[in-house]
């Protein structure tokens, strides 16, 4: 392990922000168990049929995330500090927003069991709160990932990979409504989140730039 972090003494950054991030959701999950929120569903939510089905690619994201990390980790290193950037001033603002205006959704469906997919629903409903939704992070994370990859001039060369990336962060972004574990706006507002994370990168690179 003390050689591994020797080589790359970089990824105790990754573990630091990633802590500091941890710390700071279970704490504010904590806190809205007893807190009223704000409700984010809105009249959509109702025309968006729940689907157990997606509840894989829901989970998938978890190893979406993983493998880009360790991608970036281990074979483009150069991307690392964009993919850190990108993901934990997002995450860091989500968990601002949720500490500023409490907000969560009703909209969760009763659980029958009838099959290995609802079981998994089930599951994620059990470890996981409908509160602290507004924006979601599970779309935030997997759009910036994409965007942070698409950047990599390694994944730029592998057409099918790109496709298959967009597929899935599609669907992972699908998901979050269509399980019930997220509210259509929550969604937006990862969008917007984004597009703002994105080009606030943009304009800090090319300050920095014009000032060396």
């Amino acid at each position: 392990m003390k050689a591994f972090f020797q080589k790359y003494s970089f990824v105790r950054y990754l573990i630091y922000l990633f802590a500091i991030y941890l710390i700071g959701f279970f704490v504010l999950e904590q806190r809205s168990a007893a807190t009223s929120f704000i409700d984010t569903s809105t009249w959509i939510d109702q025309y968006i049929p729940f689907n157990e089905y997606f509840v894989i690619p829901y989970i998938l994201w978890f190893g979406f995330i993983a493998l880009g990390f360790l991608y970036f980790i281990f074979i483009d290193r150069a991307g690392f500090q964009r993919t850190c950037f990108y993901l934990f001033v997002g995450m860091y603002t989500c968990l601002l927003i949720y500490f500023l205006f409490p907000n969560g959704q009703n909209l969760r469906v009763e659980i029958a069991h009838e099959n290995i997919f609802q079981d998994l629903v089930g599951l994620i409903y059990t470890v996981d709160t409908s509160t602290n939704v507004f924006p979601s992070i599970h779309v935030y994370n997997s759009l910036m990932m994409s965007v942070t990859l698409f950047e990599s001039e390694r994944v730029r060369k592998h057409p099918l990979l790109i496709a298959g990336i967009v597929v899935l962060s599609i669907s992972i972004c699908l998901s979050t409504v269509m399980i019930k574990q997220h509210a259509f706006i929550d969604i937006i507002a990862a969008i917007v989140l984004s597009i703002i994370v994105f080009y606030a990168y943009r304009v800090m690179k090319k300050y920095k730039k014009e000032n060396i």
